[in-house]
């Protein structure tokens, strides 16, 4: 049966290319993501871990926190029973059943705030010791986490945390396929990975604090490695959920993503080039624009 089931995933390598990006994809026809990209986050051990590993970090108890895009309570179940207070916040009204029967099944309906609404518009009625929220995209370029929490931060006591605090976004030149349809995919399996001409360079650290501008240009010297023709960029996002507690990108949270450049060009081992970046947070990264020249 194992074997069957492989044998199936193999012809399909192709076709699954691009499966990853139709989940993760944000549709207003149902406020979100579709169900099945629910059960994908829920069964995510390495995402979950790394923001259970925060929340052990930090003491809990006794504390008012707010959560931003709660889903289906994947990350909430694990700190909730310590709270005082939390403010849960939800965009997706399809889920208010299955919340509060939840909360309600758990005895937790008492100290928690449910809110359906929109995070980046929405007021606390008091400050909070934490913010958690794991709206990420690969750069932020695709979700709201820089514009969820530039509007709850200001809820967020002096000696408060967030969660995560820092995204840093490093960028790497490469060759790839791709159709028609798609300028950027995210990496499912090893063979869709881009031929690699140039090792990783930093872009920018989304310090969520204090970030402001919401539109990233940027002019990076790149020198690669090898020769050959570029047509991409191979883009990684490092988050840091608190001191130590870390998460790099998991098929279900900002998997490493391959993006098109404006025009492919040939670079030659050892001559830099310059590559020039500008994407806006919280929009599309088919709108982002990656180049040489």
């Amino acid at each position: 049966m194992a074997f069957e089931f492989f044998s199936e995933l193999v012809d399909r390598y192709d076709t699954l290319k691009y499966e990853i990006l139709k989940a993760q994809t944000f549709s207003e026809e149902h406020f979100g993501f579709p169900p099945i990209y629910y059960k994908v986050m829920e069964t995510d051990r390495t995402r979950v871990r790394a923001f259970t590993k925060a929340f052990e970090k930090y003491d809990f108890t006794d504390k008012v926190v707010c959560e931003a895009g709660i889903g289906t309570l994947a990350l909430t179940k694990h700190f909730l029973p310590q709270v005082k207070k939390a403010y849960l916040i939800e965009y997706n009204p399809d889920l208010k059943d299955f919340i509060q029967k939840e909360l309600a099944k758990n005895g937790w309906a008492d100290k928690v705030e449910v809110i359906f609404g929109d995070a980046m518009k929405v007021s606390l009625p008091e400050p909070v010791d934490y913010i958690v929220g794991e709206l990420m995209s690969i750069y932020c370029g695709n979700e709201f986490q820089v514009q969820i929490f530039k509007n709850l931060r200001q809820f967020l006591k002096p000696d408060g945390k967030l969660l995560p605090e820092f995204i840093t976004n490093v960028i790497q030149l490469g060759c790839a396929d791709f159709d028609e349809e798609h300028k950027h995919y995210p990496i499912n399996f090893t063979r869709h990975l881009p031929e690699q001409l140039s090792l990783q360079q930093v872009v920018n650290i989304i310090d969520l604090y204090q970030v402001e501008n919401e539109i990233v240009e940027k002019t990076l010297e790149i020198t690669p490695v090898l020769s050959g023709m570029v047509n991409c960029v191979y883009m990684h996002s490092l988050v840091q959920v608190a001191e130590g507690c870390n998460f790099t990108g998991t098929d279900s949270l900002m998997p490493p993503t391959v993006c098109q450049l404006e025009e492919a060009v040939e670079v030659k081992q050892g001559e830099p080039i310059r590559l020039h970046i500008r994407f806006e947070y919280g929009t599309n990264l088919n709108d982002a624009k990656f180049w040489v020249g």
